[in-house]
């Protein structure tokens, strides 16, 4: 599967996700609490034991294409603790929210070039597999900062309303 392809479904995913909250989104409570620590975890996990403590290995996996991957593998480390801070504040939950499903996009590069590899004592899926993944993730990320796509009240205490 060409990075062409990847790349447009996981925009298609995201575009998809906002044609079905063109009429706002409505929070789900608790459980999109829950959704937010959930989503947030394992970016901080991953930015930590990955980005910061095993940058040199985490190297390893970005494609020639990336020159100072360090530069790179320590950047994305940085967005991944800010998005998912920013997911746990109710005031930024949304921009964070968009923002990560972006990077999200921009960083599959990395999973197509490491599919099917081993790194770190880790088998990475192939490519669809992963497509998969990252399709999933998006939407958690965007359910988690979001709601749920569909007829929002509008009112202050909801701000999922949109000027129309």
């Amino acid at each position: 599967m060409s990075y062409l392809i990847s790349f447009i479904v996981l925009v298609a995913s995201i575009l998809l996700f906002f044609a079905l909250s063109r009429n706002g989104c409505r929070s789900f409570g608790a459980i999109q609490v829950v959704l937010r620590i959930v989503v947030a975890l394992p970016l901080l996990g991953s930015a930590v034991a990955l980005h910061f403590l095993r940058t040199n290995e985490a190297t390893s996996m970005l494609p020639p294409i990336f020159h100072g991957p360090a530069f790179w593998v320590l950047a994305t480390g940085v967005l991944e603790v800010l998005g998912a801070v920013g997911l746990l504040v109710a005031r930024t939950q949304r921009p964070a929210a968009f923002w990560l499903a972006v990077m999200m996009v921009l960083i599959f590069p990395v999973n197509v070039f490491v599919a099917g590899q081993t790194y770190m004592g880790l088998q990475m899926p192939g490519v669809p597999v992963r497509l998969i993944m990252q399709v999933i993730f998006i939407w958690m990320v965007l359910l988690a900062g979001y709601g749920l796509p569909g007829n929002a009240k509008k009112t202050e205490a909801n701000y999922s309303s949109r000027s129309t």
